[in-house]
């Protein structure tokens, strides 16, 4: 089985290239690099374009119009040529055996929830001025977080606790995600969007699967996103928990236009 992997990004194409170097390196490299893009300007497109000689990469973009992280990654997911999909977010870096790593956990009607490790803020300027994977002579990949260790039964422990699954790092069938209508495109500002979807997923008979100890990705420093429009999102999402859906309200928000 192949996967697609999903970057979203948003005007950091300092970050964006650090990701695309750490997805060169891996040992099983994704078939489709797809960059969910929320309306970055020129400096990011040409990076990409520069990318595109060495990754076979899609560039999925959307004016910029407020945080609408919803609609294009309904964008990239129906472009996505791969039945195995791996949704990481432009400022996270993989680790060499990431892809490898995701694939060996992917389950039918299960949606591996992948962790991340914080770099500090001078440990991020570091990265990004070398863009090496290392500080003070170290890898970035070396923390406890980063250990292998199988689990097994363990990984199945909290099958429907949505609050552990963020899409900076996930990974899924895209069929059950299109079963569901995908990501509710209602959602714009910041907040709720992943977890609506993780709601509705779980309602569908999906399960979540730890990815603890095997798909864990270095997050680089950032200061936090305005949630202004958290007023707006969170009665939304406390509708749908008040209900029994598992579709979006009509028609299926996934859009098909730019």
């Amino acid at each position: 089985m192949n996967a697609a992997l999903i970057i979203s990004t948003y005007k950091r194409p300092d970050a964006l290239e650090l990701v695309l170097k750490s997805v060169e390196m891996q040992s099983t490299p994704p078939r489709q690099v797809i960059i969910s893009d929320d309306g970055s300007g020129p400096n990011t497109k040409l990076l990409i374009d520069s990318w595109k000689r060495r990754l076979p990469i899609t560039h999925v973009w959307q004016r910029d119009a407020e945080f609408r992280a919803a609609r294009v990654r309904n964008l990239a997911i129906l472009r996505a040529k791969c039945e195995y999909l791996v949704t990481v977010d432009g400022d996270c870096i993989l680790p060499p055996d990431f892809i490898r790593n995701h694939l060996a956990l992917a389950d039918r009607q299960k949606v591996v929830v992948g962790g991340r490790a914080l770099l500090s803020e001078v440990d991020t300027e570091t990265v990004i001025k070398s863009k090496k994977f290392e500080t003070k002579g170290t890898s970035i990949f070396k923390g406890s977080k980063f250990f292998t260790l199988p689990l097994g039964p363990l990984r199945a422990l909290q099958p429907k606790n949505w609050e552990l699954a963020r899409t900076c790092n996930m990974g899924f069938f895209q069929a059950d995600v299109l079963g569901v209508g995908g990501f509710d495109e209602r959602y714009v500002g910041w907040g709720f969007e992943d977890s609506d979807l993780m709601v509705r997923l779980i309602r569908s008979g999906i399960t979540l699967k730890s990815g603890r100890f095997s798909v864990c990705v270095a997050h680089l420093y950032h200061p936090e996103a305005p949630r202004f429009r958290n007023s707006v999102n969170a009665p939304k999402f406390d509708e749908l928990l008040n209900s029994e859906s598992t579709q979006l309200p009509g028609r299926s928000c996934l859009s098909t236009n730019v």
